[in-house]
């Protein structure tokens, strides 16, 4: 169950990073090309941090988690 679960985690810390750094190039375009009104006067930096809230963060306690757990399944 183990290596199974490490394997996840890690693929989804690789899509959830895939999907960080997509949304920022997206994001930077859409700021600057005004291809949506929507964002009014709201600084950039604040959809950044949304943006790194909502994807990096994850991404990153995943990455941890499957290498603590692949550590220990290694140990075994």
């Amino acid at each position: 169950m183990k290596p199974t679960l490490v394997k996840v985690l890690f693929g989804l810390s690789i899509v959830l990073l895939i999907c960080f750094l997509g949304g920022l190039v997206y994001i930077h375009y859409d700021y600057y090309n005004k291809t949506l009104p929507s964002y009014g006067s709201t600084p950039i930096d604040v959809y950044y941090v949304i943006h790194g809230v909502i994807f990096l963060i994850p991404s990153i306690l995943c990455f941890v988690i499957s290498l603590i757990l692949n550590f220990t399944v290694k140990k075994k």
